[in-house]
Order: C-alpha cells, then sequence, then structure tokens
C-alpha cells in the first residue's frame, strides 16, 4: 500500500511539473502563431501558418477584367463556405469589389482571411514614396497582384517586402520577366498565374482559319506592352509560317483627358497599315470597347480581317474574330482554389501555377459578309456564338 501510495506521489509530482513547464513555454510565446515570440524572424515560417491571413490587393491599374477576376474569385470562396457575408453583386470596379470582399468573414479555423480595407493600391496613381511604403507595408500576409507591371514590381522589390504575393492577369509571365519558367520562380515569396499559349494560340487559330500574308498591329513602343500584346509570339508565328508584320506605335492614352488624343492617333495608325495588310491584330490596351466600330469601319469594307485578342465584346462590336483563351469567371474559380489551398498550409512557393482556359472561338457574322472572306464551316460548327445584325448596336 505504501509503495503504491509513493509511486502515485511520484506521477503527481512529474505531471505538474510538466504543467509548469508547459506553462512557461507558453507565457513566453504568448500564443500558438508561428509568426510570434522565438520564430518571428524565421523566414522560414510561412505566412499561411498565422491564424489570421491579412489580404490586401495591387493593381496596375483599373481594368473591368481584373475587376471581374476578383468578383469571381469573391463568389468562389463564398460557395466554397472559406467566407461568409459577401454579396456576389456586379460591383463597377475592383474598389467597390474589395470593400465587399472586406465585410466578409472568413469560415476556417486556421488561416482566416481579411480583406484589409485600406490596402488596396494602384500602381500608375501612385508616387515612389507610397510605392515603397506599401512594400515595407506590416499590415499584409499576402498581396493579391494584378497585371504585368505589377507584378513585375514585386518581383524586382521582393527583397523589400515581408509578405508572400500571388500575380493574376498577367500576359505570358515568363517573357515578361515574373517567373522563370512554369515551375521556377524568382524568389519563394511569389506565385503567378501562367499560361505560355496565352497568346500563342489565337494567332496560330487565326492562320490557319485565313492564311493572311501581311499582319498589322498597334502598340505602345515598351517592353511591356511588347509582352502583353502578345508581340513576341505574332514573331514567332512569323517565322513559322512565313508571314510579314507590319508595326505602328501608339502611346496608350494615361487617362480622360488624353482619350482624344489617343483614339485620333489609333485611327491613323490603322488608315496607314490598311494599304499594306490583308489582316489586323487587335491588341490588349487602354481601348474603350464602344469605340471598335468607328476604328475599324474602314478596315472591314476595304477587305481586311479584324482579330481582336481583347475580348468577346469587341467581337460583338465588329470584330470578325475572337478566340479567348482566358476567362474571368475561370480565372476568378482558379484564384479562389489557389487561395484556400494557400491558407490550409501549402506554401506559396509550393502552389501550382499553369491553368489553361478551354479555347472558345467567337465569329461576327455580319462582319465576315462585309469583309468578303471565306469562313470554314467547321468553324461556325465550334463557335461558342457567331454574332449577327441583331446582336450589333
Amino acid at each position: 500500500m505504501n509503495f503504491f501510495f509513493k509511486r502515485s506521489v511520484t506521477i503527481a509530482c512529474c505531471v505538474i511539473m510538466a504543467g509548469t513547464l508547459f506553462g512557461c513555454a507558453l507565457q513566453k510565446t504568448g500564443n500558438d502563431d508561428p509568426s510570434q515570440g522565438m520564430f518571428a524572424e524565421d523566414p522560414n515560417i510561412s505566412k499561411q501558418s498565422k491564424d489570421i491571413i491579412r489580404v490586401g490587393c495591387f493593381k496596375a491599374e483599373e481594368y473591368d477584367y481584373w475587376n471581374d477576376e476578383l468578383k469571381a474569385m469573391g463568389a468562389e470562396l463564398y460557395n466554397n463556405r472559406v467566407i461568409s457575408n459577401y454579396q456576389a453583386r456586379n460591383y463597377d470596379d475592383m474598389e467597390q469589389t474589395w470593400e465587399a470582399l472586406s465585410k466578409s468573414a472568413c469560415l476556417m479555423n486556421k488561416g482566416r482571411l481579411v480583406f484589409a480595407p485600406d490596402c488596396i493600391y494602384t500602381m500608375n496613381e501612385m508616387e515612389d514614396a507610397d510605392l515603397k511604403a506599401m512594400l515595407e507595408s506590416k499590415e499584409i500576409d499576402l498581396m493579391l497582384t494584378f497585371g504585368t507591371e505589377a507584378g513585375k514590381y514585386l518581383t524586382e522589390n521582393a527583397d523589400k517586402i515581408g509578405y508572400d504575393y500571388m500575380v493574376f492577369g498577367a500576359a505570358n509571365t515568363v517573357a515578361s520577366g515574373i517567373l522563370k519558367s512554369e515551375t521556377e520562380r524568382y524568389n519563394d515569396r511569389s506565385f503567378a498565374q501562367i499560361d505560355t499559349g496565352e497568346t500563342r494560340r489565337p494567332i496560330e487559330a487565326a492562320y490557319d482559319m485565313f492564311k493572311f500574308r501581311d499582319i498589322g498591329v498597334v502598340y505602345e513602343d515598351n517592353e511591356s506592352a511588347y509582352v502583353y500584346s502578345g508581340i513576341d509570339h505574332l514573331e514567332e508565328m512569323s517565322e513559322k509560317y512565313g508571314f510579314n508584320i507590319h508595326r505602328v506605335f501608339v502611346d496608350e492614352s494615361d487617362g480622360p483627358d488624353d482619350d482624344e488624343r489617343y483614339y485620333t492617333e489609333l485611327k491613323a495608325a490603322y488608315d496607314k497599315l490598311q494599304p499594306d495588310i490583308d489582316a489586323l491584330y487587335i491588341t490588349n490596351a487602354t481601348m474603350d470597347d464602344e469605340m471598335i466600330p468607328q476604328l475599324i469601319s474602314d478596315m472591314i469594307d476595304a477587305g481586311v480581317i479584324t482579330i481582336t485578342q481583347v475580348s468577346e465584346e469587341q467581337c460583338r462590336l465588329g470584330a470578325l474574330m475572337y478566340l479567348t483563351v482566358a476567362n474571368a469567371e475561370e480565372d476568378g474559380q482558379f484564384m479562389a482554389q489557389t487561395i484556400e489551398q494557400y491558407c490550409k498550409g501549402t506554401p506559396v512557393s509550393k502552389l501550382d501555377m499553369v491553368y489553361v482556359v478551354e479555347p472558345r472561338l467567337y465569329l461576327n457574322y455580319e462582319t465576315i459578309k462585309r469583309t468578303g472572306v471565306k469562313v470554314p464551316m467547321t468553324a461556325y460548327l465550334i463557335a461558342e456564338e457567331v454574332y449577327t445584325a441583331e446582336d450589333m448596336p
């Protein structure tokens, strides 16, 4: 009996001592957040291991497609029960969408998303001091980044930031210097959605259909526009198929006050190209889709094949062909799925970056008739949409 009594006392003392040591450890760290206490400065502790992940937004400019991606991301997070209290509506711009996201509540026990209401930044509206402050911000754990310029900026300044970042809506992320390859990053804080065929496939599809000999293109004469307009792939296809590229450079609009100058110069550039080309490649730019009819009307009447890389809306309004290899709703769903994996503990450097959207062909039948070209019947059969006169303004 005395033996068992002594043994019980010994066990009890051990338990008490273990509890005391554990309590001291808790007092030292303060909580179970590995980003605090003794691990606060350890670069090997991933941001997504935190209880709360504060999210910011950094965009190159205001762009409707990125807003559509952001809205679709919010809707997907809501449908997957990652967040609640999000109102999925047709918000006019990214600021409105971000405000709605900032009012949502995350349902995850670990890695709870908080969309910081005051942490949405627009690169082309920021001074150097503002950009520096954003880089050094301690209020963000993850930055959602939209556009080639914004993605390049964070990549080039990755040594100055203390947060992870994900780049979406950037064209050709390898050629632009955001990524080394489909699987290689320049730093362990980065992720970038990638589809290396995004600007190649539309050109190939257009050439297969029309076999043009001289294609015209207008874009701003700088490295970024060269990349997001897909000129590198246009040149690649030119060497492969033997067609000629005719270029005219026009500076994009700096805003509403500069629109008149921009559209005047853009129309003059198209007029200059018209006699020498049988196809026009309408590239990504700060163009209002509603301007398409007046910009390309003379091209259509001259029999020039008009191919837009921008949107099905430009096809509906008059461009002959659009092949989508990007879809805002599907991109947004991919964003949400990627963010959810991150919240559950996958390091940003281990997330799969490749995402390829199924191509969809759009044709404008009225423009085909005006242009006078023949389109294979198979193209009509596989087209997602064939616009007719009743679809046009």
